[in-house]
């Protein structure tokens, strides 16, 4: 339905549900179509280009065969008593530019910028695999640095084959929930992943 109006003041269209009044039983009209000419009026906004991430930089890959998934332990102090996050960024991005892998993240760690805590700059709460997050269905899936409790592996009830490096041995990833559990610091098995896939 498309109304014209020419009035000033406030118009009024009436839409009538069908079956209200008998249909048009009249001859048909013509429509004629008219160009209007329509001047845009200024604007204080000027472009000056566009900046966009490169496509490898994305870190949401549904089509995947691989997610990644980083804990909180990212974050955290390390065996010298330091964090190192700058370290953390490098190992991960380098590994997912690498495997065209997707990111996924554990509660905890996405929340860990709310409570003033180190983070990871490329993470955000669209990368929260679990029960408050989202359920990928990737084949394979690598958990790093995250404990495997149930609101975080209930995200995980689609992914084929699981595993997880984690230097708690009796973490939930060890009590059935990941098919091989490597208890390793995942720094060191990231910085010689990441140099095996370099080779």
């Amino acid at each position: 339905m498309e109304a014209v109006l020419s009035r000033e003041q406030r118009p009024w269209v009436v839409l009538l549900d069908p079956g209200c009044f008998a249909a048009w039983s009249g001859a048909a009209g013509v429509a004629k179509v008219e160009n209007v000419a329509v001047e845009a009026p200024p604007t204080r906004t000027t472009v000056t280009g566009v900046q966009a991430p490169k496509a490898d930089e994305q870190t949401i890959r549904p089509d995947a065969k691989l997610l990644f998934v980083t804990g909180a332990g990212w974050t955290k102090k390390q065996a010298d008593g330091a964090v190192h996050g700058a370290e953390a960024e490098a190992l991960i991005l380098g590994f997912l530019r690498a495997t065209k892998s997707s990111l996924g993240g554990s509660k905890s760690l996405v929340d860990a910028s709310g409570e003033g805590e180190a983070v990871l700059g490329f993470m955000t709460h669209l990368n929260q695999i679990g029960q408050t997050g989202s359920t990928p269905r990737h084949r394979k899936g690598l958990s790093t640095c995250c404990h495997g409790e149930e609101p975080h592996v209930v995200g995980w009830r689609f992914v084929n084959e699981r595993r997880a490096i984690n230097l708690d041995a009796n973490c939930g990833w060890a009590r059935g929930k990941a098919d091989v559990l490597y208890v390793a610091d995942a720094f060191e098995v990231m910085h010689h992943v990441n140099r095996l896939l370099g080779a």
